[in-house]
């Protein structure tokens, strides 16, 4: 039996005297999508941070693909990053970007080969399906400072699957997107969930953020974990008023899910 993709173990995380997050236990398999949720400050980004050995004061032990994050010098930590895909929730500001849509997304291949390396026809390759299959092949040329907000996005998703991880970590991929840009990133998102043996980590607020091929939530609430399991089990009527309050309910159809004001029920 292979091991997890992810797997933490009496995980917790201490900034001075207070404790901001502590996870006794999560498992996330290869071909496997799980989303985090919670409100603001829940711990879901020190989550992803921890995973990828960016977080400081951390106890416990964490686990990517077989290895144990805090038992990794720096260039074996290098070594294994360049199997996870990290999509952070902030993106570089545009005028520090002077590059083309295709150079940001190749980005992903030298660090997965290394920055000096010149790109091969495989490495090629591999940008332009990404991009394509993001829906931004007909941006390639553009610079990456003149795009919109959801494409500049894509793009960033586009890099960190061109370096074919087999962990891909998204921290709300979908923010400060109108509705319209944010169903084509949910899209996205699918199109992630359909790659076998890839296992993604959803970082969100919004239950309509969460692809079809999610089937498994982990809700956070002040840096600890108040409920696991599939979205129309987690999200309870009462578990949505502890956590937003009383007037809102939750709906599930045909594997999407949303929050609405009572009133709106029909």
């Amino acid at each position: 039996m292979s091991l997890p993709a992810i797997q933490i173990e009496g995980l917790r995380v201490e900034a001075g005297s207070r404790r901001i997050l502590e996870v006794e236990r999560l498992e996330v398999g290869s071909g496997e999508v799980v989303a985090v949720m919670g409100p603001n400050g829940a711990g879901k980004s020190t989550l992803l941070r921890a995973c990828l050995g960016m977080q400081g004061g951390v106890s416990g032990r964490v686990s990517v693909l077989g290895q144990a994050v805090g038992r990794l010098n720096h260039v074996a930590l290098t070594r294994l990053r360049r199997s996870i895909g990290y999509v952070p929730q902030a993106l570089p500001a545009r005028s520090q970007m002077p590059l083309t849509v295709r150079e940001v997304v190749g980005i992903g291949r030298a660090g997965r080969a290394g920055l000096f390396r010149p790109m091969s026809r495989v490495d090629k390759q591999a940008v332009e399906e990404w991009m394509e299959r993001l829906g931004i092949a007909d941006l390639a040329g553009r610079a990456f400072h003149e795009i919109s907000g959801g494409e500049q996005r894509k793009a960033v998703i586009a890099r960190a699957m061109a370096q074919e991880p087999r962990v891909v970590l998204l921290d709300e991929p979908t923010a400060n997107l109108d509705l319209g840009w944010r169903e084509r990133m949910v899209e996205a998102v699918q199109s992630l969930c359909v790659k076998s043996d890839l296992a993604v980590v959803l970082v969100c607020h919004e239950l309509e953020v969460l692809p079809p091929g999610c089937r498994r939530v982990v809700l956070l609430n002040r840096g600890r974990v108040v409920g696991a399991g599939e979205p129309q089990d987690v999200f309870t009527e009462q578990r949505i008023i502890e956590l937003f309050g009383p007037g809102l309910m939750a709906i599930h159809r045909g594997n999407r899910h949303a929050v609405i004001p009572l009133g709106g029920a029909a």
